[in-house]
């Protein structure tokens, strides 16, 4: 009589076994879902926040009154930042060009197209409005339709 409940015991153990088994694999198949849910939404909420962040941050590296302004490059809006280096001046213009905030360094009056950019982030549009000297308007809109604005002094332009 007690091989039987052995038996019987041992099929009840490895019964809840598997059962505690499915349960934590279930779990951690849902884990997963959620986490990957919530990391799509942080990079995409980052991709939003990097670009006005990155377009601000080099308007304030150009430190000068009349080193940046707003102008248009391939029909759009775009910022301009003017450095001296060694007599000739350099130009780097960030604009947003099919999807992309773009950035090209180039000599000052070279004329190139908006696709010899180098990528920075994906992007919607990108607007410019330079409302008084030394102060930048900007209207960025991230790749997922989010609007940020900013306005930005030179600090000691402004």
């Amino acid at each position: 009589m007690s091989r039987r409940q052995t038996g019987a015991g041992t099929i009840a153990a490895l019964a809840l076994t598997c059962v505690f088994g499915a349960t934590l694999l279930l779990s951690l198949a849902a884990g997963a879902g959620v986490y990957r849910r919530v990391a799509d939404r942080v990079e995409r909420s980052a991709g939003d926040r990097v670009g006005l962040t990155y377009i601000t941050a080099k308007i304030h590296s150009y430190d000068e009154a009349g080193t940046a302004f707003a102008g248009q490059f391939g029909g759009q809006d775009a910022v301009y930042l003017l450095q001296e280096v060694d007599g000739l001046t350099y130009e780097t213009i960030l604009y947003v060009y099919d999807g992309w905030l773009m950035e090209l360094l180039c000599e000052r009056g070279w004329e190139l197209e908006p696709q010899n950019g180098q990528t920075i982030t994906q992007a919607r549009s990108l607007t410019v409005e330079e409302p008084e000297p030394g102060l930048l308007h900007l209207c960025y809109t991230g790749a997922d339709g989010g609007l940020s604005t900013a306005d930005v002094y030179l600090r000691s332009g402004g």
